[in-house]
């Protein structure tokens, strides 16, 4: 619903047509990104509390939250009106930014999590890819973000599940 209309498409004629013709669903598939990050901002804070660590991390995760609504509202107010000359910060502040600070929080909370060398190597290769994806967004390199995207939600999902049954 939202990939029509970023920097996948190369042409920004075609993505400003999409938002054009879809606008609710844009909209809408904004605010479920809205939801998401609320979400893993609530995890982080439930896996903070679980291992005791430092609240320094949250910071990073509260500051990508703050960025994310931040890019995700230009994106949604915006619309077609706004979206030639606002998006490409907005997909930088979303991916690059958040996502970067995103995945700093879960770097320290890893860091602060007694695990075995597996899960250790596990949780590097995936936020090695937050890493990527950040690289991705801000340098403008769609097929890295994309990519880097996809491997790090295919690992993150069942990384939430691990850590639910090992923290219980």
């Amino acid at each position: 619903m939202l990939a029509p209309a970023t920097p996948l498409v190369a042409d920004p004629a075609q993505r400003l047509a999409y938002v054009g013709t879809h606008l609710l669903e844009w909209r809408l598939g904004w605010l479920t990104w809205i939801a998401a990050a609320l979400s893993l901002l609530w995890f982080y804070w439930w896996w903070r509390d679980r291992v005791g660590a430092s609240y320094l991390p949250l910071v990073f995760g509260g500051l990508g939250l703050v960025a994310d609504v931040a890019a995700e509202l230009i994106l949604i107010v915006g619309g077609v009106e706004t979206y030639v000359t606002t998006s490409p910060f907005a997909f930088a502040l979303t991916g690059g930014v958040a996502n970067g600070l995103y995945t700093i929080c879960g770097i320290g909370l890893t860091l602060a999590t007694p695990l075995r060398e597996r899960a250790r190597a596990f949780a590097a290769v995936m936020w090695g890819a937050g890493v990527a994806l950040s690289i991705g967004a801000f340098l403008d390199i769609p097929v890295i973000t994309a990519g880097a995207s996809a491997v790090l939600f295919a690992l993150f999902c069942p990384w939430c599940v691990y850590l639910a049954v090992k923290l219980r």
